[in-house]
């Protein structure tokens, strides 16, 4: 009866959720158990840093938990459970600061960097506070677990016309359109080697859902170098946020 009840596409959510779940949880019970055993001798300052890495790896862990409950929201055409969020004005250029300052420890720790080019400190777009900053997240997410280490993933914002798009470079394996298309088609399932490393796409799946709830959208493009995911905003017209 359960079983019965859950669609093909809840099924596959949440196989992708137990894939992307594993290796941060695997992380946490590893350190975890390291910090316990008295025969390591761990010093104070490797404690510190294997506590911090737990931190990072339970963030990271709660918001892909949070970020896929809206995302299955947004996607539920029952009328009890979808809603709409409310959008407003809003300085996507602060909150990508805010959002690159909360996510640097995890770039760090895989040794990487994170460069911001934002020329308007202050440039409007019409969207939704919670679900751009989780799109922002989901994006440099993704960078970080393809980009090599010792190497920079950048953030850029500039406007054309009436659009405002984020752009994140990895300097990873690169993933085309038709790729990203399939991809979200194929969420959950036994994908096909979509020139990325391992990976169930959940995490771009989230942030284009969100992008979608907010008029926008998620896309990418392939470089010489590496690969670019970016979000698109309509800009705002209103001048001053109240």
């Amino acid at each position: 009866m359960i079983e019965g009840m859950v669609s093909k596409t809840s099924l596959n959510e949440l196989v992708a959720a137990a894939h992307e779940l594993k290796t941060p949880l695997s992380i946490i019970m590893q350190l975890a158990a390291a910090v316990e055993d008295e025969e390591l001798s761990l010093t104070p300052a490797e404690k510190h840093i294997a506590m911090e890495r737990i931190r990072l790896s339970a963030d990271r862990t709660l918001r892909l938990v949070q970020g896929l409950t809206i995302a299955y929201r947004l996607d539920d055409q029952s009328s009890q459970l979808s809603f709409r969020f409310e959008q407003a004005p809003i300085n996507i250029s602060q909150i990508c600061e805010e959002v690159a300052n909360e996510i640097m420890p995890f770039a760090q720790q895989h040794r990487q960097k994170l460069k911001l080019h934002i020329l308007a400190r202050r440039q409007l777009v019409v969207g939704n506070n919670e679900l751009l900053r989780s799109v922002l997240f989901n994006l440099i997410d993704n960078a970080i677990k393809h980009n090599p280490p010792q190497t920079t993933i950048d953030i850029t914002l500039r406007r054309r016309n009436d659009v405002v798009r984020v752009c994140v470079h990895d300097n990873g394996p690169g993933l085309g359109k038709k790729n990203f298309k399939r991809l979200r088609q194929q969420l959950g399932q036994q994908l096909q080697p979509l020139g990325r490393s391992s990976g169930s796409g959940l995490g771009l799946y989230i942030a284009s859902q969100m992008a979608e709830a907010m008029n926008g959208r998620v896309g990418v493009g392939n470089t010489k170098s590496g690969a670019d995911f970016h979000l698109d905003l309509l800009q705002s017209r209103q001048l001053s946020i109240l």
